[in-house]
């Protein structure tokens, strides 16, 4: 448990404190040094014996290395009081990763997501007689024992917050200098992080004139992102740049043949056989691919978040948006299916689940379906890519270009997963009953459930260019 400095320090005298400090230390010095004025400690006496460590320095270091070891893998608590604490860690850590191997079904965890945890702890739990700055929880206590509302230290932490995240963004980048999408993604993930931690910790303080902890780290954040604007900037310039180099390099397409492979593919699902799981289940890259084209759903909506309830042949209702920049639920909401097929995507939602392919959230709630959704991302996201490589052959190029092409001397296939949305608007668009375009973008805007701006960017890569043929297979679409 983590406790707050007054925690630590309560009814304790300095020799008291200094003997706690010194047998974490004995256990913790290689993970967390002990370090006063730039000089780190390596002899318990100097903690313990009469060399004038203030009490604060004490308070400090205890408080660094509860905040450290909140956040170790806790898998067999029994220890020998004889094996050295590294082992111990490094065996926990091997341990945890063989669950993980074991529970997660090709989940991959890496290490970078640990170490945006432990820069986000560093922003919570950083001192600044250990680290330069104060970090949120002590800037909190500050706040609490003056019965104030801000003060300068809260400026320090929001510049070095920048500094931080861009130094490791940076670390990250072969070329030493990360893009700036990079970097807000990072600023996004680590900040998250963090905010779990409040969460956490919010009922540890009393408010300050009905402001809490939750309430200083919603400034902070709003505080952090104004200190990434510039980066903000760079990262729309380079997507705007990047938008127009792509509208010179779409494809036009015949996409008939494709959408009607999928339709093809729900309606004609194997039988459920759980005998022969092994030989039968192998489709679902088809099958989810087919979903994905025909309700115009993401990845990770199809294989892990979506909820799909029938209306009729050509419409459902659709359940589990992702890819929002808030941490609100979105409405349920009336989509067309390509091809008439409602009753077959209902269908091949059940087959995914009867073979276990989908990871479903443990509850409805934002967290829990994020999660669940990254877990299904990276349990699918390259057999998805693979497969979509073969399937290039369901949509002819008709402007002379091609769906293989070379980038720094490789070649790359350009049928990505991620046309299967862009096809799916497209098509929706031209079969949009009325020919209104306020009424239409609304329309398309809707179905996809983003903002105009971005449904509208779903024309950047492609140009369906059969819409006539594609109208005899799906009919006309109305916003009823």
């Amino acid at each position: 448990m983590v406790r707050s400095l007054e925690e630590i320090s309560k009814g304790k005298t300095v020799i008291v404190l200094s003997k706690e400090a010194a047998d974490l230390w004995d256990k913790y010095k290689k993970q967390v040094p002990f370090i006063i004025n730039g000089h780190e400690i390596e002899k318990r006496s100097v903690i313990t014996g009469r060399n004038g460590i203030k009490k604060a320095d004490l308070i400090g270091y205890i408080s660094t290395v509860e905040g450290f070891t909140a956040n170790l893998p806790v898998v067999n608590n029994v220890i020998d009081e004889n094996e050295d604490v590294e082992a111990v860690e490094t065996k926990k850590m091997q341990e945890l990763e063989q669950i993980i191997d074991v529970d997660s079904q090709g989940i991959d965890y890496s290490k970078s997501e640990k170490e945006k945890v432990a820069i986000a702890n560093r922003l919570y739990y950083s001192t600044e007689a250990n680290d330069g700055f104060t970090g949120l929880r002590e800037y909190q206590l500050e706040l609490c024992k003056k019965n104030i509302y801000f003060l300068p230290a809260f400026a320090i932490l929001v510049a070095r917050t920048r500094v931080i995240i861009e130094d490791y963004a940076n670390s990250k980048s072969r070329e030493g200098k990360a893009h700036p999408g990079s970097i807000q993604k990072l600023r996004l993930e680590i900040i998250n992080h963090l905010e779990e931690i409040v969460k956490s910790e919010n009922d540890k303080f009393p408010s300050v004139n009905d402001r809490n902890l939750i309430d200083t780290f919603k400034d902070f954040d709003d505080a952090v992102r104004g200190a990434f604007a510039d980066i903000g900037a760079e990262k729309h310039k380079l997507n705007m740049e990047r938008a127009e180099a792509r509208e010179e390099d779409v494809r036009a397409i015949k996409a008939y043949p494709f959408v009607n492979w999928a339709v093809e593919i729900v309606n004609n699902l194997p039988e459920k056989d759980i005998s022969q799981i092994r030989k039968l289940s192998a489709k679902w890259k088809e099958v989810a691919i087919a979903v994905m084209l025909l309700t115009g759903r993401r990845q990770s909506e199809v294989m892990s978040s979506g909820i799909f309830t029938y209306v009729d042949e050509s419409t459902v209702i659709f359940e589990g948006q992702l890819k929002r920049h808030d941490d609100k639920l979105v409405a349920p909401e009336k989509i067309p299916v390509l091809g008439k097929a409602a009753k077959g995507v209902i269908d091949a939602i059940e087959w995914l689940e009867f073979y276990g392919k989908r990871t479903l959230p443990k509850v409805r709630e934002v967290e829990s379906i994020q999660k669940a959704a990254k877990e299904s991302h990276n349990r699918c996201s390259r057999y998805i890519a693979e497969t979509m490589d073969t399937l290039a052959v369901y949509c002819s190029i008709t402007n002379g270009k091609e769906w293989i092409v070379e980038e720094n001397g490789k070649k790359v296939n350009k049928f990505k997963g991620h046309l299967t949305r862009q096809i799916y608007a497209q098509v929706c668009d031209g079969l949009f009953h009325d020919k209104h375009e306020t009424k239409k973008r609304a329309y398309i805007s809707r179905i996809l459930l983003e903002n105009r701006a971005a449904a509208l960017s779903y024309d950047r890569d492609i140009e369906i260019v059969d819409i006539e043929e594609l109208k005899e297979l799906c009919g006309s679409l109305y916003d009823n």
